[in-house]
């Protein structure tokens, strides 16, 4: 039995954090049995990249016909659900499909959408861990897809060597031993493989907030371009707090993303207590 074990000095190898060590040993299985590893490398990425940005409107407002609140962001569109420091969230999962894109005319390429799962972000917003894949879609049509793992601020780090195709069926299930410790498996269904990450030593997470999201996410402080996506669904929802409670979409905030010129591209639509879809009403 083999394992790659990874470890490093963030210090050494990420000048932009400043903060202490994070440690994460890595192990991957094939249809259930470890396997080598050696053929996967972490690619450092600034780990600004999958950060939340404002909400649009910072009350969260209650649409007359559904049942769950709605707010807007600039660059999340998903599902937000949030728990109190009194019942910490101790582990968060779902399964989701990998965007599948076209190019949205008059936008230059490439285009991108990232979809995944993570813990605090929203109130909490000066730490996050999430992990998840990003789509890119260029010029000729073509696409590539990567998974990645954040724990903001200190490390975020993409996948490389992990196969993801549009579509995939994915999850993320992050679970989360005290504030600097947690695990991380992201699993790809289709292809019958899972990545799981030992982390240790991570920025003091307040484990106050849920998310399932897709994401126009931020690059280098300037927006990426956000590509025509087909539906992207999410299911099997859940998250556990210490006090046993079992968190899914009932009672959560319903994200929907608004442009810069206030324009709904994104929505996020609940089927029912575990399950939702996110589509456009913006094609192009």
């Amino acid at each position: 039995m083999r394992s790659f074990v990874h470890s490093l000095l963030v210090t050494a190898l990420m000048l932009w954090s400043t903060l202490a060590e994070l440690r994460y040993t890595a192990t991957l299985k094939q249809d259930g049995e470890v396997v080598d590893a050696s053929h996967i490398e972490l690619v450092p990425i600034p780990p600004s990249s999958h950060g939340k940005h404002g909400f649009y409107s910072p009350a969260i407002r209650r649409e007359s016909n559904t049942y769950n609140d709605v707010s807007y962001s600039d660059n999340w569109c998903g599902v937000a659900h949030r728990s109190t420091p009194t019942d910490p969230v101790t582990n968060v999962f779902g399964y989701f499909t990998a965007p599948d894109l076209t190019l949205r005319p008059g936008i230059p390429a490439p285009q991108f959408a990232a979809a995944w799962i993570g813990v605090d972000g929203a109130m909490c917003n000066w730490t996050m861990l999430q992990a998840g894949v990003t789509t890119v879609v260029n010029s000729n049509g073509g696409q590539s897809t990567s998974a990645w793992w954040e724990w903001y601020p200190e490390a975020s780090y993409t996948i490389s060597g992990l196969t993801v195709k549009p579509g995939d069926w994915m999850s993320v299930n992050i679970t989360i031993q005290d504030e600097r410790t947690a695990r991380v498996v992201i699993t790809n269904a289709q292809r019958g493989y899972a990545y799981t990450l030992a982390l240790t030593s991570g920025p003091k997470l307040c484990r106050l907030d849920t998310e399932w999201i897709l994401e126009d996410f931020y690059e280098k402080n300037e927006q990426v371009a956000f590509g025509n996506f087909k539906d992207v669904w999410f299911q099997d929802v859940a998250a556990k707090t210490a006090g046993g409670k079992t968190i899914n979409v009932e009672g959560a905030a319903m994200v929907h993303l608004k442009n810069r010129t206030g324009t709904v591209v994104c929505r996020a639509e609940k089927y029912d207590a575990h399950n939702f879809v996110i589509w456009s009403p913006v094609n192009s």
